[in-house]
């Protein structure tokens, strides 16, 4: 839960979710759904390079496929 002083402004938001951060303690929460997960700045930068290794390599196997299936 959020502390009361807490003051959240919206960093982004799309159909997914958003991600906002505190102005007060600098942290930032990723909501998505009824979920949210609150994380620092340094947490965030590490998940934005794990999503990017997951969605580079669901692109690597996608390829595969269609190459072994004589679509590319």
């Amino acid at each position: 839960m959020s502390n009361p002083s807490c003051c959240h402004v919206t960093l982004a938001r799309n159909g997914v979710g958003h991600v906002q951060q505190c102005t007060e303690c600098n942290c930032i929460s990723l909501h998505l759904g009824p979920t949210t997960v609150r994380i620092d700045q340094h947490c965030l930068e590490s998940l934005l390079v794990l999503l990017g290794e997951a969605v580079t390599e669901l692109h690597v196997q996608r390829a595969s496929v269609a190459v072994t299936r004589g679509l590319a």
